[in-house]
């Protein structure tokens, strides 16, 4: 949301002020004055009460009858249960253990008396624990599925004392394997079963007082009941006559909120309004220089000199544009909660060398000197987002080039503020005031360091130092507020959106660390960084991608032989598509949409072309609807599958998500030039020697399409 840029009060106001902006006259309508009569109507609000007091006495009668039926109930049912299932349960118990001590006896006598006098017994006692069972099961009301689950632990048991007899007749068998069989199998059945009949025991007994206790509980319920029924009936007249009196207030109070809420939404608006100033006028800066040099290279197109000067600063404009609109989004997701940090491990010396690299360039560039001066990282891995540290650096370090004039310094210090310690079995760090930065200041919490194996947890401090222009004190309480920027003679010609220190103080709020500035004019600007970072294993540390950072030279840019389609809705996209891909030496065939598509890579012999950039919208079958369409059309004829790769300017993680879900191989999202086209073709593109085969037999074959 555009006013979610602005300062947290004006997001505030922006959010509430335009609800009401959509529903506050619809609102204002349905609670105008007559309504409000009508729904505080006198014969409307008796009619209520008597129908509240009514429902009172029913759930009264309801719960008494209820309660009363419990009782009774509950009294037949100790006539025909606890008592005989009680003595049913002894019996049980008695049997079960004469059961255990049998089974134990043929641990140390085999002989085959000796098995058949156990036998013997066993079925005495099968037969004597048949009707205790029996009745249990049938009569058993407080624990009905333990009745049964006692008697299907008896039919196990017994098919398990079968199985015991059978082994103590083996001559093979072992006293090794009899003492197994029944401390494994026949022992820990008679236990459960054992513990169930006490269950089942303890439960009868429960009975009689399961029924003192439901009858106080009915007595106290009707008691509570009338009660209740009374104070209802009181609070019923009594809401009666106080909503009377409160009818007009209530209005009134109803009004006043609206009209509370109107003006929030003016309020809103004009916050709206201001964001969109703000941004109107940083987005027009670069458009009309883009505008203007084009036609001043239109008018000199005879001038090469002129002609490619107006290019490179159209080139500087159009980059300034896109920054612009990446500092916006980037503030978006951060106001709107979709801010997310990533938790890996990385080497911290990995991390400074790269900045160290990026920022000596962008010195260069300016004819300015870097300075980089660190504490011993060598070895030393740390955890969190890697590439949110690198950003904050290389954003505070991007604006002190920015405001030190040719001929001055900038410099970087890392140093360890507060050590701590790590064990080389250490799992990682979980200490949470330290992570989630409980201060803003620069009070961290004391880091523990009790040696070996304490936690891993220490404290750097960043400093970015410039001699540049500074800032004027009034403009420092303010520098970390989305689209701020100093207005000076000296600033004037500086180029900037204003959102980069808010974006770099959000990301270090979100890692728990702090960040403070200090400047004075003329002399200089020190920005100081203060981050809680875990020490992690070596052997847990990830390579840090330098390659998303350091701008490298495409490994190949000649693909000579190779067919590529262009499937792009737009004329002047796909004009320079087909011109970005077309230096690379590759033939290219234009499609206008993604049907266009489809048709001319099935119309085309098997194999002939190698890639597709598939724009994904597109009029009549969109980028993905043809990609999934060319996917199963190349599976249900045999065909090879080619290389699909989406163009488009969606840069957000879903629509990755998507693309890749439609059968798309890689992704590029616009604006990309020539070495971004390079890189993917070189990527997904096999090398292929000049006599390859494949190409070589349709050599002779021309396209029944146009190539551009």
């Amino acid at each position: 949301m555009p006013g979610g840029l602005l300062h947290s009060g004006a997001c505030r106001r922006q959010q509430v002020g335009s609800d009401c902006m959509t529903h506050g006259f619809r609102y204002h309508r349905m609670l105008d004055r007559d309504q409000l009569a009508r729904v505080l109507d006198t014969r409307m609000l008796s009619f209520a009460m008597t129908c509240a007091l009514v429902v009172l006495l029913l759930v009264f009668y309801t719960v008494t009858m209820v309660n009363m039926g419990a009782i009774s109930s509950r009294i037949d049912e100790i006539n025909a249960h606890p008592y005989p299932v009680t003595v049913a349960a002894g019996e049980v118990e008695t049997n079960l253990v004469q059961l255990r001590t049998l089974s134990d006896r043929l641990v140390y006598v085999r002989t085959p008396e000796a098995v058949d006098a156990v036998e013997d017994e066993y079925a005495s006692i099968d037969r004597a624990i048949a009707d205790p069972l029996a009745t249990i099961a049938s009569q058993c009301r407080s624990s009905p599925e333990k009745a049964g689950a006692l008697s299907a632990d008896y039919e196990t048991l017994k098919a398990e004392q079968r199985r015991l007899i059978d082994t103590c007749r083996d001559p093979a068998t072992t006293d090794a394997e009899v003492q197994r069989t029944v401390s494994e199998q026949v022992d820990p059945l008679i236990g459960a079963m054992l513990a169930r009949n006490s269950e089942i025991i303890g439960s009868s007994h429960q009975s009689f007082d399961a029924l003192f206790e439901l009858a106080v509980k009915a007595c106290a319920e009707t008691a509570l009941y009338a009660t209740v029924l009374m104070a209802g009936v009181l609070a019923v007249l009594a809401v009666f006559l106080v909503t009377l009196r409160r009818r007009n207030a209530e209005r009134d109070r109803l009004q006043k909120n609206l009209e509370a809420a109107l003006e929030t939404a003016r309020h809103a608006s004009q916050a709206k309004s201001q964001f969109l100033a703000s941004v109107s006028h940083d987005i027009r800066t670069p458009c009309s220089a883009i505008v203007g040099l084009t036609e001043i290279a239109e008018r000199h197109v005879g001038e090469k000199d002129r002609v490619e000067e107006c290019l490179s600063k159209i080139t500087l404009s159009s980059h300034h544009l896109i920054s612009l609109i990446n500092d916006v989004l980037e503030m978006s997701k951060i106001e709107s909660g979709r801010f997310m940090l990533n938790d890996e491990s990385f080497s911290l010396e990995e991390l400074v060398s790269l900045v160290d690299v990026i920022a000596q360039q962008q010195a260069r560039t300016k004819q300015l000197v870097f300075h980089m001066e660190a504490d011993d990282v060598s070895g030393v891995y740390v955890r969190g987002d890697s590439l949110r540290l690198r950003q904050v650096l290389l954003n505070l370090i991007g604006n002190a080039v920015k405001y030190t004039e040719p001929g001055g310094e900038v410099r970087l210090r890392v140093r360890l503020e507060r050590p701590g310690c790590v064990s080389p079995d250490r799992a990682p760090c979980t200490d949470e005031s330290l992570m989630l930065g409980e201060s803003r200041g620069t009070d961290f919490p004391e880091t523990p360091c009790g040696g070996e194996g304490a936690c891993g947890c220490a404290l750097y401090r960043f400093e970015i130092e410039d001699n540049g222009i500074g800032m004027a004190p009034e403009f420092v309480g303010r520098i970390f507020e989305p689209f701020e920027r100093e207005r000076s003679d000296e600033t004037r010609s500086i180029e900037g959106t204003g959102l980069g220190m808010s974006i770099t103080k959000s990301i270090v709020d979100q890692m728990g660390g702090a960040i403070a500035v200090k400047s004075e004019r003329h002399h200089g600007t020190t920005f100081t960084v203060d981050l809680p970072l875990c020490l992690e294993r070596a052997d847990a540390a990830k390579p840090l991608p330098a390659d998303d950072v350091v701008p490298t030279l495409p490994r190949r840019v000649d693909f000579s032989g190779v067919r590529v389609l262009v499937a792009e809705d737009d004329e002047i996209n796909a004009e320079i598509a087909c011109d970005i891909v077309g230096r690379t030496h590759a033939e290219v065939v234009w499609a206008h949409d993604g049907a266009e598509a489809v048709e001319t890579v099935l119309g085309a012999p098997d194999g002939w072309f190698d890639l597709v950039f598939m724009y994904v919208e597109m009029p009549n079958m969109d980028g993905l609807e043809a990609s999934r369409t060319l996917r199963d059309a190349c599976r249900r004829e045999g065909r090879p599958q080619l290389v699909i790769v989406a163009m488009t300017a969606n840069a957000y993680v879903e629509d990755r998500r998507r693309a890749f879900d439609a059968g798309m191989d890689d992704y590029l999202v616009k604006p990309f030039g020539f070495a971004d086209v390079c890189d993917v073709m070189d990527l997904r593109l096999p090398a292929r020697s000049e006599s390859d085969g494949r190409h070589a037999a349709n050599e002779s074959a021309e396209p029944a399409f146009s190539l551009v």
